[in-house]
């Protein structure tokens, strides 16, 4: 069962808009046959229409296509990179979630096929790039409750106690020398990647805060690492360090 959910993980959000594209396309393909058969009836505007409609959806086909190749050929022009990126955030997430709305697909299962589809981009963009500056984005929630040491300024006042997976991010960072900040919500975290620069983002949270965080850095390689929720949201998480390690050395 855990396989089977793995896989759908990866595979959920690329078939959701490839289905999404061809009812849309099967429906633009009804709607003209309907129209062809009273020609008499339909006027310029219809006409003008129809060929707006046409060549917008060939123009949305193509670049899902320029989407699914991107998770396997490095785009390298800057512009088309960009647009592709773009694109994924708000359009065709959008759309996906679209049809996940009303076939009653859990939210969580198809943003979570889309950060991975995401992350596949974001690997294929950047292989065989030295990636000098990682920063290591983390939720504060990952630090217990009642501990009173403050590490949403710095991540190095953590005193390794492991009560938390604080202590094991700490030591990775310093083993592969990259930087780590630890952000209290949406707003410190774009201001933290603004002083930053960074060429990747490792970026540890929720569906949610991942989801909102990569539409509001769309233009920055952001990949993405969920975090578990034993005690629920915001609370004590935790998560794989070993997927933090894993993304930190395919970029370095």
């Amino acid at each position: 069962m855990k396989n089977q959910d793995t896989h759908l993980s990866v595979i959920k959000f690329p078939a959701f808009v490839s289905l999404t594209l061809l009812i849309i396309g099967g429906a633009y393909a009804v709607l003209v046959y309907f129209l062809l058969q009273m020609p008499d009836t339909v006027s310029y505007t219809v006409r003008g229409l129809l060929i707006a409609l046409l060549v917008l959806i060939v123009f949305m086909v193509l670049s899902w296509v320029l989407a699914l190749m991107s998770t396997h050929i490095r785009i390298k022009c800057r512009y088309l990179n960009r647009f592709n990126k773009w694109m994924l955030s708000f359009v065709f997430y959008p759309l996906s979630k679209f049809l996940g709305f009303i076939t009653f697909s859990h939210p969580d299962s198809l943003t979570e096929s889309f950060l991975n589809f995401n992350n596949e981009v974001v690997m294929t963009d950047q292989s065989n790039i030295h990636n000098s500056n990682i920063l290591v984005l983390l939720p504060h929630c990952l630090q217990k409750e009642d501990c009173t040491v403050r590490v949403t300024s710095d991540i190095m006042n953590c005193e390794d106690c492991g009560g938390c997976d604080i202590t094991t991010i700490k030591k990775l960072i310093v083993k592969q020398n990259v930087k780590a900040a630890v952000a209290t919500g949406g707003s410190l975290a774009r201001k933290l990647i603004l002083d930053n620069k960074p060429d990747v983002i490792v970026a540890v949270a929720c569906h949610r805060d991942l989801l909102q965080g990569l539409r509001d850095t769309w233009n920055y390689p952001v990949y993405a690492v969920l975090n578990e929720r034993p005690n629920g949201p915001c609370k004590e998480t935790t998560v794989s360090v070993a997927s933090i390690e894993f993304a930190i050395q395919r970029f370095k």
